[in-house]
């Protein structure tokens, strides 16, 4: 996919089996107008794999995908994103105190398992207002998770699983629907429980529609809210869409960027050290909080983060379907057509990012290189009229994340960048463990 997508340079044509033409798009230019024409807002049967056809990224039609996301807005206003920077701390901590016993400078560790597990706990702790602490069994939802990732990938890549009935028969759907069944139960659980709190703590006067109440719901909340003032909004089903979106999209955007990120300051020692370099100066002390004015001082540290976005993109690969007749390019492109664009190689043409783009080169993200940079040549969290929700919500988690790894270890590894095989699934993920070694360092 990657081969092909690369030897394109405006539009192409990928048959996916017998019946079903792609519309490879890989230039700027017209990834821009892809995803900010209203004409193509829709998204293709492709996204019905995810079993989550009312969740955000799965929502097929554009029209009700605004309508929802509208009324989600709030959940990830500034306030709120302020409110999580304390409890994101906290859980980064605790996932310090795990790899510390760890950080003898020979054990290799698989570092995305702690970071993931650190990172659903804040999910947790945000989103749905749940102590992580009493939520057991976080590993198995990460681990049925990854299966039903992994079956969707697999199935998005294999035209003859396309039809549901010849999917139903194979052994395939039977791991997935008895992933998917353990997931559901998490899901269905929290729901309930938070639910019931809601109901036994909060007086009429307290839920009363005001600007400031919506403003201060967390994700959960508000979705249990908006059904209780109208239950035809959301179903029960619905809501569950929503939070194992909120789960699966948060889980795996932070977990991997910020393991991806280990490897490569571990592959990249000078640039580790100017990171810790810039993290010690502003967190100079125990008594500097984690706020959003000194993680905006952590330019560095972003520079760093968006560059392993740009080489490892979250979500590689996305597809719009035109809801009616359209022209693009001087084509004439007819309604229902599906249309594919490739983030990964996107983010590696040679026009936009020099002779070199597989090189890790943070700074091509300092304000003056990225001066007259087209918008749509890099695009971490997709773009135009579905940019994701949780964009800011991910890049404080991942800041945090990297700010108490690297100020409390040194990062190793043998990896070399063309040691990394990818994979997909879904997301983009790393065809075996983020193998790195830590030593402890005296912060003294």
């Amino acid at each position: 996919m990657v081969g092909f997508f690369g030897q394109i340079d405006r539009l192409g044509k990928l048959m996916l089996g017998p019946l079903f033409p792609i519309l490879i798009v890989n230039h700027p230019d017209l990834v821009q107008e892809v995803l900010t024409q209203r004409d193509i807002c829709d998204k293709p049967f492709l996204y019905d794999f995810l079993g989550l056809e009312a969740g955000l990224i799965a929502l097929r039609s554009g029209e009700k995908w605004r309508r929802v996301r509208k009324l989600l807005n709030p959940t990830f206003n500034t306030k709120m994103l302020t409110s999580f920077l304390p409890i994101m701390g906290l859980r980064a901590s605790k996932m310090i105190a795990k790899l510390r016993p760890l950080a003898d400078g020979h054990t290799d560790i698989d570092i995305v398992q702690f970071i993931g597990e650190c990172t659903l706990e804040m999910i947790f702790n945000t989103t749905m207002a749940r102590d992580a602490n009493e939520l057991p069994g976080q590993r198995d939802y990460i681990r049925n998770l990854e299966i039903i990732q992994n079956t969707i990938g697999k199935r998005a890549l294999n035209a003859n699983q396309y039809l549901g009935v010849l999917y139903r028969i194979s052994r395939a759907y039977e791991t997935e629907h008895i992933a998917r069944g353990y997931c559901n139960e998490i899901a269905d659980k929290i729901i309930t429980e938070r639910r019931k709190e809601l109901d036994e703590t909060l007086t009429e006067s307290e839920v009363d529609e005001n600007e400031f109440h919506t403003k201060t719901l967390n994700f959960l909340d508000r979705l249990l809210e908006i059904q209780k003032e109208n239950n035809l909004i959301f179903s029960d089903s619905e809501i569950s869409d929503h939070l194992h979106t909120i789960m699966a999209a948060g889980y795996d955007t932070s977990s991997l960027t910020v393991a991806y990120s280990c490897l490569f300051l571990a592959m990249h020692p000078d640039i580790q050290h100017k990171v810790r370099n810039e993290m010690n100066e502003v967190f100079h002390s125990s008594s500097v909080d984690i706020s959003n004015e000194t993680l905006k001082q952590l330019e560095y540290t972003e520079m760093v983060i968006k560059e392993v976005l740009r080489m490892c993109p979250t979500a590689p690969i996305i597809a719009r379907q035109t809801a009616n007749e359209i022209e693009l390019d001087g084509i004439r492109i007819p309604k229902g057509q599906i249309i594919a664009i490739n983030f990964f190689t996107l983010h590696r043409r040679k026009d936009i990012w020099g002779p070199d783009p597989e090189h890790f080169n943070p700074e091509r993200f300092r304000p003056e290189t990225t001066e007259g940079r087209h918008p749509f040549a890099y695009l971490p969290f997709s773009g135009g009229l579905r940019y994701c929700i949780g964009s800011r919500y991910a890049m404080n988690s991942m800041r945090i994340l990297l700010l108490k790894i690297v100020q409390n270890f040194e990062i190793q590894t043998d990896l070399r960048y063309t040691d990394l095989k990818f994979k997909y699934e879904i997301s983009l993920k790393l065809a075996g463990p983020h193998s790195v070694r830590l030593v402890k360092l005296n912060k003294s």
